[in-house]
């Protein structure tokens, strides 16, 4: 509550904005916390206010080009998009899909707002990453990792105080991002509601992931409520000769783990296989469930590329980013746009 008390107090935003802005000081008690870590991370990346990093928005022709290397992910959320199309014309609103570099991929919504959007560069071919577009629900998602509003004044630079957005992250099965899903309006509006629409939509696009199953693993489905599996808010583990291998965010939790479990956790820890009983879990952490083993035979598809073995031109790319983020992993992971998990499985096979 306090979080949102604070997004939807203009006067504490501006107070803290003259603090940090004009005064170099931390307003710790009048801009939430995810804002002013996106703060501090633009004024690292020498970002100033008056002057944007960005340069102008990708050539058709560029723009046409990127969106064919993302027709995957534009088809997988294209329900979403459609679906949260209405509510945007509605409410004054536009839907928006960026990949998972912060580039604007489609905007569909409100036409009236679609136009003033373009105007600070809410549009596709147009990089709204922290690093080009400042403090922003996209970019901020992206880096952060987790669903954010970013409202009015806490947006960097001022000339995107008319914004009010949100958006939520979208992570594969290895918990790479892949893109994001954002609802952009007019600040004046409001939109306090936006938020919780996109994690609902961001659910149904992730549990799509795991529709088909993956090949030579199984797939755990569980709940603890009967009538929530087959939904979105399942949670779902696979394993490949009873070690993790892929999850989703909900099953991660059920268990709880965090994404650096892949590749590591075993079945046997985090699933009581001797207390198991049809149709009922009891996990090592207490906890009973309701659910099972998705049906063999039921159909395959390839794990996603993070969970593959890494060939040589992406063992290069991860040496590459380590090598330019001083061996930071989290940095790496994020340039890269993949779990951290992923490079130190890297490290780990040159030990």
């Amino acid at each position: 509550m306090a979080e949102k008390d604070a997004a939807m107090d203009g006067a504490g935003i501006e107070q803290g904005r003259r603090a940090y802005f004009d005064e170099g000081q931390l307003p710790l008690e009048t801009v939430r916390q995810p804002v002013l870590r996106s703060w501090v991370r633009c004024t690292d990346m020498g970002l100033t206010q008056g002057r944007r990093q960005g340069g102008g928005p990708l050539a058709e022709s560029e723009l046409n080009i990127l969106r064919q290397r993302r027709e995957s992910l534009r088809r997988l959320c294209r329900p979403e998009l459609e679906m949260l199309a209405g509510e945007a014309r509605e409410t004054g609103s536009v839907v928006i899909l960026a990949d998972a570099d912060g580039m604007i991929l489609d905007s569909i919504g409100d036409t009236g707002f679609l136009s003033r959007a373009a105007q600070v560069a809410l549009r596709p071919g147009v990089s709204w990453t922290e690093a080009s577009t400042g403090t922003n629900a996209i970019g901020t998602a992206i880096a952060e990792r987790r669903p954010i509003a970013v409202h009015g004044p806490e947006h960097f630079f001022a000339e995107h105080a008319v914004l009010s957005c949100a958006a939520t992250p979208i992570l594969d099965p290895r918990g790479a991002i892949v893109g994001a899903l954002d609802i952009s309006g007019p600040s004046a509006s409001g939109h306090g509601h936006a938020l919780g629409l996109i994690r609902l939509a961001v659910d149904q696009i992730e549990h799509r992931l795991f529709r088909s199953g993956f090949a030579d693993c199984r797939v755990l489905r569980m709940h603890d409520d009967a009538a929530m599996l087959g939904t979105a808010r399942e949670g779902i583990l696979v394993f490949r000769d009873d070690r993790l291998v892929a999850a989703n965010r909900r099953g991660l939790s059920l268990v709880g783990r965090s994404w650096e479990a892949l590749d590591d956790a075993a079945l046997g820890e985090l699933v009581d296989m001797e207390q198991a009983a049809r149709g009922r879990l009891r996990l090592t952490n207490g906890a009973t469930l309701i659910g099972g083993w998705d049906a063999e035979g039921r159909g395959g598809v390839e794990l996603p590329m993070s969970a593959r073995p890494l060939a040589d031109d992406r063992a290069e790319a991860i040496d590459a980013a380590l090598a330019a983020h001083g061996g930071n992993v989290s940095a790496a992971a994020r340039q890269l746009g993949v779990h951290r998990s992923t490079i130190h499985r890297h490290l780990a096979r040159q030990r």
